[in-house]
């Protein structure tokens, strides 16, 4: 298989790989990290546990690109804004690389992941606010945002606390970050869904 076939591959199957990278890493850290440094061992799990995030969303039970679609922009939910393309390039750029990035930082500095628990949190509140507005609470996506990223977020927060990385768990930078991180994600959504509907009147 050439690098170009590998890479079409990966581009159609990515979310189906989410759970077993996710598990080989989570092990690895169980093993090598863990016992050494549990701070550091909590921070280096933002990246598998948010691709069991993207397994949740895509792939088991899956159908957050329709949902979105239907339910949120108001479009076709198999030809919509949100296909294929747009959801492997999102996920690859800050899921698989930039998380990972901030979490392997922490090696060396670990202030560079305190925005990373807040971001979850709040991206856990996205998801309820996207179920409310969709009215359809129980949406892929929501169950792990909960169940998996606000307790992993708040135990990051606690150990950061703890060890005196943060001195206001509740208000500081890295909250106003998070905070906008989440709201510029949610502003980008709603300009290519104005932008996309634009498209569609003048094609029409």
């Amino acid at each position: 298989m050439t690098i170009k076939e590998y890479f079409n591959w990966f581009k159609v199957n990515w979310p189906k790989t989410c759970l077993i990278v996710s598990v080989f890493i989570i092990v690895y850290l169980l093993i090598i990290v863990l016992p050494n440094n549990l701070l550091l061992f909590t921070a280096l799990l933002a990246g598998p546990l948010y691709m069991i995030h993207e397994f949740d969303e895509y792939v088991y039970p899956g159908g957050f690109q329709q949902f979105m679609n239907k339910n949120i922009y108001k479009l076709d939910p198999e030809n919509g804004m949100l296909d294929n393309d747009a959801a492997f390039w999102i996920n690859i750029i800050a899921v698989w690389t930039l998380i990972p990035l901030f979490s392997l930082w922490a090696v060396f500095d670990i202030r560079q992941v305190i925005t990373l628990p807040y971001f979850f949190i709040f991206q856990a509140v996205l998801h309820l606010i996207l179920g409310i507005v969709g009215k359809q609470l129980i949406h892929p996506g929501i169950i792990s945002a909960w169940l998996i990223h606000v307790p992993w977020g708040v135990l990051t927060i606690y150990l950061l606390t703890k060890n005196g990385v943060i001195k206001n768990p509740f208000w500081n930078d890295d909250v106003r970050g998070a905070l906008f991180i989440v709201a510029a994600l949610a502003l980008v959504g709603c300009i290519l869904m104005i932008r996309y509907k634009r498209k569609k009147q003048v094609a029409s």
